[in-house]
């Protein structure tokens, strides 16, 4: 006894079922590479001392530093290599100006320890984590009014799957350029931390002054009376302000005291995956439709 051929609409109905597997399933596996990991970095001194509100002096005084947030017990950074790079807070422009290939460090223990692999920055001195601390220049100045920059950092393995990817790039943006999970810390060089006044003022003034002006007017009256006085006024006319101050005068805003904890970003130049999902179902759907408004053909018996 022969089988019977698979029919068209046996296809068709895997291809309805295929299409909406890979509308589920196809695009949470695309992005699976870009997922977030553990752990956070900052920035700090040679030695790894904290900068009050992330504030530098210098570009060269700036260190990048990583593990357990702000060195507490949590998760450090997943153990491996990793690139960082600096640009503008919008991370639009890159500012790093070597080859991307040395700016490599390693995470050992969670903690950044150092450079790796082809790295040659300037290495620091063990700070609050045990980890060692990686200076950030050479990078440009940042177009930033405000003087401030943004650095992130990346596994290696992610930033070399980015299309076009060479070790020796100095352009590589990999924040704009890459699907990849990053780490992100910025700070300020230059700006000088304003300092409140010690108690401002509670109250604006009650009363208007109680003293007449010292000086004349400066100018004489542009008619001079037609008759002079036959007595001269006995007592001066005592004069006041027409106007007297108002309103209250405010404090100077400072800047916080305590260095802003780092922010952890997710970093993903992808399009969205909404696009996708709907040609696929919308595929699934006219297929089953032209499935379901086409009869099946009659089966012939066999004599």
């Amino acid at each position: 006894m022969k089988r019977r051929p698979i029919t068209y609409r046996a296809v068709g109905w895997l291809a309805v079922a295929g299409l909406v597997a890979g509308a589920l399933v196809g695009p949470t596996a695309g992005t699976a590479a870009a997922a977030s990991f553990n752990g956070a970095i900052w920035t700090s001194l040679a030695d790894g001392t904290s900068v009050n509100a992330n504030i530098y002096d210098n570009k060269g005084d700036v260190y990048l530093n990583g593990g357990p947030q702000n060195c507490g017990n949590g998760n450090g950074l997943p153990d491996g290599d990793y690139y960082f790079q600096v640009t503008d807070p919008s991370g639009a422009t890159l500012l790093s100006s070597d080859a991307i290939k040395f700016r490599q460090v390693q995470v050992v223990n969670g903690v950044i320890d150092g450079v790796s692999g082809s790295g040659n920055h300037v290495e620091g001195s063990s700070g609050c984590n045990g980890g060692t601390p990686v200076q950030l220049l050479p990078y440009n100045d940042t177009p930033n009014s405000g003087g401030e920059y943004s650095v992130d950092l990346s596994p290696t393995s992610q930033v070399a799957a980015c299309d076009g990817f060479s070790a020796d790039s100095t352009t590589l943006n990999f924040v704009k350029d890459c699907s990849v999970a990053s780490k992100n810390d910025n700070y300020k060089v230059g700006a000088t931390a304003s300092t409140p006044p010690s108690t401002p003022p509670s109250e604006p003034p009650s009363t208007p002054p109680s003293t007449p002006p010292s000086t004349p007017p400066s100018e004489p009256p542009s008619t001079p009376p037609s008759t002079p006085p036959s007595t001269p006024p006995s007592t001066p006319p005592s004069a006041s302000p027409s106007e007297q101050p108002t309103g209250g005068v405010e404090a100077e805003t400072g800047t916080p005291g305590t260095t802003p904890p780092p922010t952890d970003t997710l970093s993903t130049s992808s399009p969205s995956n909404d696009g996708t999902r709907a040609i696929l179902f919308a595929l699934a759907g006219l297929i089953a439709l032209t499935l379901i408004l086409t009869p099946a053909p009659a089966a012939r018996r066999r004599r």
